[in-house]
């Protein structure tokens, strides 16, 4: 590396550039996956190692009990004509999405800098950890209960296994173990769902009954079968915030695949419909009461095939928990990073997130985690709408690249916080008043109220919101924002310019995304800026690609 001044010469310091990766930096990222950073292009991966690190979402139990669920619940017509209607929103929003996320190398956390402000953004990087830790307990119970269904003992035992177990997979990052793993287990995940359902064919016998379920007696639902359906699958949505942090790591050049194979509607009609034909036809064939839950199925699939049974549940469930224990610890790593200023690595966090989990699993108290999903579903349902809104005016307007340092975005974006907190609290009052009412109308109401108010927020405004006005911006001093890096004052680190900003307390030395979050230094940048938006007068800077 070598010190020289950027064309944007005159009172601030020059920059210490280089064209290479810090090697300090790409150790730290063997873990952290530049959790706290923009994912330069020379850790992005190739589309079929991010292909096979994704597929942990594939094997989720959920969705074969989901589909065999919502399928008793309003018959097989319905339940197949709401899935493929989720699935093509699934997949039209998840390609958008990678898109984003590609081209930007950005994560949900960041992001949410510019949608909702450097403050609200840390409410949204909380409830994407505390979703990903619901998740990975009712997937880690389900372990757990195969493990007792084979062996017997204690659940209390077999719930402590399966948390200890899978920390260690989760401390290296996607591209360095992740994507190994989940390539590994895949083949076991195939072979055992094709094993399951040939199992039960011939032990039980076949028949198409399962293809003309019918609605069960007595089912309370405020609306058609197909629309309370759709609504089951988006009070799944925070796998939207999982295809973000997924999707930075793919290259830009391979976005439209990634969007249309890797996270988009290839992926949703395998994940949504295959794996709910399979629970559909499986609680169809095998000895039942007639309902359907995680561990009811687990139970029967073990009893079923034996030691065979527990390889294919160990498989299915180790993939999804390595994506859910992996994002709740990046997640935890941003917050406290971001709120209370505590910087931990990542394995810390890990450890954390399996506290958490395994704390959970001792309470028994699986009923409260559902209703949890169901508020934290309308709060993430809320921030997509505010997103593709957002993406859409910056596309239409050609408006340059979302703006997400420390330094240069508002505390608090009064048009996205607006938005989210009254499509929010729109959905969880409906939730508390009426559950029926909501299981069916609360997703896409609040879908529709916060795209709505944001849009007119936003046109009001007339420009976008996201971003402060200040001087000396360092990819603005660069050839290409992507390609050079800049070393930070703070850390004596060097990362990818389009990161970087000047500290306005220490002389306007450069300083990266992660360290430009001290008290400090977000007062003065806010007082340089004279605190108010203005990104209509602000340059988007060269070599930055608009998302």
């Amino acid at each position: 590396m070598n010190a020289r001044p950027g064309p944007a010469e005159g009172t601030f310091p020059p920059l210490v550039r280089s064209t290479t990766d810090d090697p300090r930096v790409v150790a730290e990222a063997a873990t952290e996956d530049y959790s706290l950073h923009v994912v330069p292009h020379s850790w992005r991966l190739g589309r079929l190692r991010l292909a096979l690190a994704w597929s942990s979402l594939l094997t989720a139990m959920f969705w074969i009990v989901v589909g065999a669920t919502v399928a008793l619940t309003v018959g097989t017509r319905d339940a197949v004509i709401g899935m493929l209607l989720a699935i093509v929103v699934y997949g039209a929003v998840n390609y958008v999405l990678t898109g984003i996320a590609g081209r930007s190398g950005l994560t949900v956390a960041l992001l949410s800098r510019g949608l909702l402000g450097y403050h609200g953004a840390a409410v949204a990087t909380l409830v994407f950890a505390a979703g990903a830790i619901y998740f990975a307990t009712f997937e880690g119970s389900v372990l757990a209960v195969a493990f007792q269904a084979q062996f017997g003992g204690p659940i209390q035992l077999w719930y402590l296994i399966t948390v200890a177990y899978a920390l260690p997979l989760v401390i290296g990052g996607v591209r360095r173990w992740l994507d190994r793993l989940n390539g590994a287990l895949l083949p076991l995940f195939v072979v055992g769902v094709v094993g399951a359902v040939v199992w039960a064919a011939v032990e039980y016998g076949a028949s198409d009954t399962w293809l003309h379920l019918e609605p069960a007696a007595g089912s309370a639902i405020a609306g058609p079968g197909w629309l309370f359906v759709f609504s089951v699958f988006m009070g799944v949505w925070l796998i939207m915030f999982y295809t973000v942090d997924f999707a930075r790591l793919g290259r830009p050049r391979d976005v439209r695949v990634n969007g249309t194979v890797t996270f988009g509607p290839v992926f949703y009609l395998v994940t949504i419909l295959g794996n709910a034909l399979v629970g559909i036809f499986l609680v169809g064939t095998l000895p039942s009461s007639g309902s359907v839950s995680e561990s009811a199925l687990v139970v029967g699939i073990v009893q079923l095939m034996g030691i065979w049974g527990l390889i294919f549940i160990f498989a299915t469930q180790t993939k999804i928990n390595s994506a859910n224990l992996y994002l709740a610890s990046t997640n935890l790593e941003s917050f406290f990073s971001r709120v209370f200023g505590v910087r931990l690595p990542r394995w810390v966090w890990v450890l954390a997130a399996g506290l958490a989990c395994y704390l959970f699993m001792l309470t028994n108290v699986f009923s409260f985690l559902l209703a949890a999903l169901n508020y934290q579903a309308v709060v993430v349902v809320a921030w997509i709408a505010i997103a593709l809104v957002e993406f859409g005016f910056r596309r239409v307007r050609r408006e340059g690249p979302l703006e997400f340092r420390p330094g240069r975005v508002p505390g608090v974006n009064g048009p996205g916080l607006t938005a989210w907190t009254t499509a929010s609290v729109i959905g969880i009052v409906l939730l508390a008043v009426s559950p029926v009412v909501a299981a069916t109308w609360a997703p896409p109401l609040t879908f529709v109220v916060a795209a709505a108010v944001y849009a007119i927020l936003r046109a009001v405004r007339g420009n976008p919101t996201d971003r402060l006005v200040r001087p000396g911006d360092p990819r603005d001093e660069v050839g290409d924002a992507w390609a050079e890096r800049v070393r930070c004052y703070a850390c004596t680190k060097s990362y990818t310019a389009v990161e970087m900003d000047r500290d306005p307390t220490a002389g306007h030395a450069a300083i990266c995304a992660a360290c430009a979050s001290s008290a400090p230094f977000l007062a003065a940048a806010r007082d340089e800026a004279g605190g108010r938006p203005g990104g209509d007068r602000l340059p988007a800077g060269p070599g930055v690609p608009v998302p």
